[in-house]
């Protein structure tokens, strides 16, 4: 009789037994790497651009009273800038207040979340406009032409830009974004 070649029903009920768990056990593994090989994720669809992270230069603005913008009042939390005239045609005044509504719309998140119209010229507002908008925050230039990345100066195309926490430009986006999906990516957005 040759111990080697026998096998005994309990051992050969544990050997599949040990291999059932060992290919439980890899399976999920090599799900994972024919996945990664084979299947890309779709990205999500942004309605922004993504920056890479620069800061707001604060310090470029200026308040009504003419001393610098006390950007104290925002920190810590997000930012919507909009840079343009103080002569706020129909599509800036659409603009300020797609920007009151994305706001309201994120509930108690919108403690979270400021909005600052930069006016890039010496024109002043209409107070009939700021009463209109008792939440927005509003700075001019030091000098016109600071901060170019803002844009808004004369016909350039106008932006609204996504200010972090941390004080910087993270996102740019068209100034007349689909309402919905901007608020939706607003409110995923400022979780963070």
């Amino acid at each position: 009789m040759n111990p080697s070649h026998t096998t005994s029903p309990s051992q050969r009920s544990g050997r599949r037994t040990l291999l059932l768990i060992a290919a439980i056990c890899l399976l999920p593994l090599l799900a994972a790497v024919v996945l990664r090989l084979v299947w890309t994720p779709p990205k999500p669809d942004s309605l922004g651009e993504l920056l890479p992270p620069q800061a707001l230069a604060y310090d470029r603005l200026v308040g009504a009273d003419g001393r610098p913008w006390p950007h104290e009042q925002v920190a810590d939390r997000w930012l919507i800038v909009y840079a343009s005239p103080g002569q706020c045609d129909a599509a800036c005044q659409e603009t300020l207040y797609l920007t009151r509504q994305s706001r309201t719309a994120q509930g108690k998140a919108s403690l979270r979340l400021g909005r600052l119209w930069v006016l890039t010229d010496d024109t002043q507002p209409d107070p009939a406009l700021l009463a209109a908008h008792p939440d927005l925050q509003w700075a001019r230039l030091v000098q016109p032409g600071d901060l170019p990345e803002l844009g808004g100066v004369n016909q350039a195309p106008r932006h609204l830009f996504l200010v972090d926490r941390r004080g910087q430009i993270v996102m740019r986006y068209s100034d007349h974004p689909e309402p919905m999906a901007f608020i939706k990516e607003l409110g995923r957005l400022i979780k963070f």
